[in-house]
């Protein structure tokens, strides 16, 4: 496992520790392992982040020493079997959540059971509770496993009746666990593109209008939870790429009316989420007061001091900006980046707001004085990406053009532009930033 895996889930065991049916420390105070209590606290506290530093803190030895190893090792293990005490109903606040959470715990204890060959048949009440929980949160992956456990069962136990009933449901669920598992694997290809740059959504545009297509097909068959949900990520994306923001609002719309449907399955985050998507939807489309609709209320739903609180408040910063509301744009930079998670938060998530710096003090100098801007800095820097990312290190190369005309560094800004202009040549297709290549 890797060292930031384990951080995430001790982070979530520290933040969720009333939620436990016991005090989660206890299970790592181990006289065999006395410095394993001392590990999971230091790395909840934040004071190691990699297996270097632990290593050096706990053993005063390397990262590939093998007494380290064996440490993490049992870590990973506790980590793994500490789920088993968390409280269901203390740590969802769905009933969707809920219910997901009992099956994967069901279906672990029946398997436990299971391997027990004097406990074999009283293992078939695990698995029913599980299918049943699997039902309503449409898990395929439980629920034909666990449908075809209960088959099996039911064979040895010679209940014909039975057998058949959970092998006709056995072929049902796989059949949806198939069809989920395409959408699944249809996104996660779009999203490589997304992430990777515009020119590669650019060139990969008629892949995404062809899963899109699909994913509407599946969906119009499934109507679950999971292939409403997957169906419209992959809209969002086809959207984004061919630029087709109406097509993205349509696609939310749908999502929208499954989940007025199912309002079990309509949690805050749920919410959040569609005025978040709604918004950006909107400012591509320059409807800039529905944005701010769809702002007010996302805000409204998300915790505040979270990635993705963090996440809302850099898009609408942007909304802002489009809308000429430059001071709401200040406040939100000062609230975003004064914020205790945007202190803590890894390199590329702050230099995203860095970007913003030379943008403010441009429009508004008197609220955002050239003081508040690592100048030196900034000139230097090109993107931490490194990877010419196009629509990044353009950002920065205006702004720094930007703060090279305000003070006057004529001999650095005849430089940068010449930078710029080579730059947009050699990496910025035109037939996708027109404005940009023009410019």
């Amino acid at each position: 496992m890797e060292f930031s895996e384990i951080k995430l889930l001790i982070n979530f065991f520290a933040k969720h520790r009333h939620d436990f049916l016991g005090v989660p420390d206890v299970y790592f105070a181990d006289k065999n392992y006395p410095e394993l209590l001392w590990f999971y606290k230091e790395i909840s506290k934040g004071s190691i982040n990699n297996d270097q530093e632990a290593a050096e803190k706990l053993l005063q030895s390397t990262a590939t020493n093998p007494a380290y190893q064996q440490l993490k090792a049992e870590l990973e293990d506790r980590l793994v079997n500490l789920v088993f005490g968390l409280d269901p109903e203390k740590l969802m606040n769905s009933m969707l959540g809920r219910s997901s959470f009992r099956a994967y715990i069901y279906f672990g204890a029946a398997m436990i059971l299971r391997q027990q060959n004097a406990s074999a048949f009283f293992s078939d009440h695990f698995f029913k509770k599980a299918a049943d929980y699997a039902t309503f949160t449409n898990d395929g992956m439980i629920g034909c496993l666990t449908d075809l456990m209960l088959a099996d069962r039911m064979a040895i136990k010679n209940k014909p009746d039975d057998f058949y009933h959970y092998r006709n449901r056995f072929k049902k669920s796989i059949k949806q666990f198939e069809l989920e598992a395409e959408l699944i694997l249809m996104q996660r290809e779009l999203d490589i593109f997304q992430v990777a740059s515009n020119i590669s959504q650019y060139k990969n545009a008629a892949k995404a209008k062809r899963y899109y297509l699909r994913a509407k097909k599946i969906h119009q068959q499934l109507k679950t939870f999971n292939s409403n949900f997957y169906y419209g990520n992959i809209a969002f994306i086809y959207g984004y790429f061919s630029s087709n923001f109406e097509l993205v609002e349509e696609a939310l719309n749908e999502r929208e009316a499954f989940y007025q449907n199912h309002p079990e399955y309509y949690s805050d985050f749920q919410k959040s989420f569609i005025a978040l998507s709604r918004m950006l939807a909107y400012i591509h489309l320059r409807q800039y007061e529905k944005g701010k609709e769809e702002a007010r209320i996302f805000l409204g739903k998300l915790s505040a001091n979270s990635s993705d609180w963090l996440h809302a408040l850099e898009h609408y910063f942007i909304l802002c900006m489009h809308s000429g509301n430059f001071e709401q744009a200040l406040n939100i930079y000062y609230e975003a980046t004064r914020s205790e998670y945007f202190i803590n938060s890894n390199q590329e998530v702050k230099e995203r707001w860095h970007y913003f710096e030379p943008y403010l003090n441009f429009i508004l100098p008197g609220h955002f004085p050239k003081e508040s801007i690592n100048l030196l800095g900034f000139l230097d820097e090109i993107s931490y990406y490194t990877t010419h990312k196009e629509d990044n290190n353009i950002i920065i190369m205006i702004g720094q053009i930007i703060v090279m005309i305000e003070m006057g560094d004529y001999d650095k800004l005849y430089d940068r532009t010449s930078y710029l202009e080579s730059y947009i040549k050699k990496y910025v297709d035109k037939r996708i930033y027109p404005r940009t290549y023009i410019f």
